[in-house]
């Protein structure tokens, strides 16, 4: 069940936004909607912040989205050299992915290795550590499932496994309210939901008020 909260707020000052986003993790609700000067912003988990032309729509399309959940199996797979590719990326972005933290503690964004055709090495939920990962088995997009045979995955997981159905890509990259301008935006949904993991996996590309996604082949080149 969705649950969000309605507030005033007195100014749009960063401030503010990170007042009332810090009472949005200590608390229950999926998301706020903030009333500023007859306005409606919605503030998300991930401190996504954005105007809402209907706020009207933008609830009624919410209640209608269908969450992925977690499974936790024991069943092992091999990694092969994942591990390595995992360490190297998180190196390569890691200054941009600490830029700063959410809520004084929790970093957002992602790294996934391809394992194989159904599975993958990534990044945890709720992380404060970047180097901590679990392997996703499989994603389950008709029982809308994700299966991991460590800790959770991040919420990105349906997403991720969606673009990985791309043969060519071989390694994921997702920076938190960071973008590329040179790449296509993309409609925002919240994320781990089916709405959000329905996207083009040809080409790399930005999430609206989300951040961007790249993806690599084999080679490391940008897709």
């Amino acid at each position: 069940m969705i649950h969000y909260k309605e507030k005033e707020i007195t100014d749009l000052e960063a401030t503010t936004i990170d007042q009332q986003y810090k009472e949005l993790l200590q608390g229950t609700e999926n998301f706020f909607i903030l009333h500023f000067q007859s306005m409606d912003y919605a503030l998300t988990k991930e401190k996504s912040f954005f105007l809402l032309e209907n706020k009207q729509k933008f609830i009624e399309e919410t209640m209608k989205d269908d969450y992925y959940h977690t499974v936790i199996k024991d069943h092992i797979i091999e990694e092969n050299d994942t591990l390595t590719i995992f360490k190297k990326y998180i190196k390569q972005y890691r200054n941009l992915m600490e830029k700063q933290l959410y809520g004084n503690k929790y970093l957002f964004g992602s790294v996934a290795v391809r394992i194989n055709q159904e599975s993958f090495v990534t990044t945890i939920r709720g992380k404060e550590n970047l180097d901590e990962y679990t392997i996703v088995q499989k994603v389950d997009f008709n029982r809308h499932e994700v299966l991991v045979n460590r800790k959770k995955a991040t919420l990105n997981a349906p997403l991720l496994a969606h673009l990985f159905k791309n043969p060519k890509v071989k390694v994921i990259v997702h920076i938190n309210h960071t973008f590329d301008e040179k790449l296509p935006y993309l409609e925002y949904a919240f994320p781990g939901t089916v709405r959000d993991s329905i996207r083009s996996n040809t080409t790399s590309f930005n999430i609206q008020y989300h951040g961007l996604f790249y993806l690599f082949d084999e080679d490391g080149n940008l897709l």
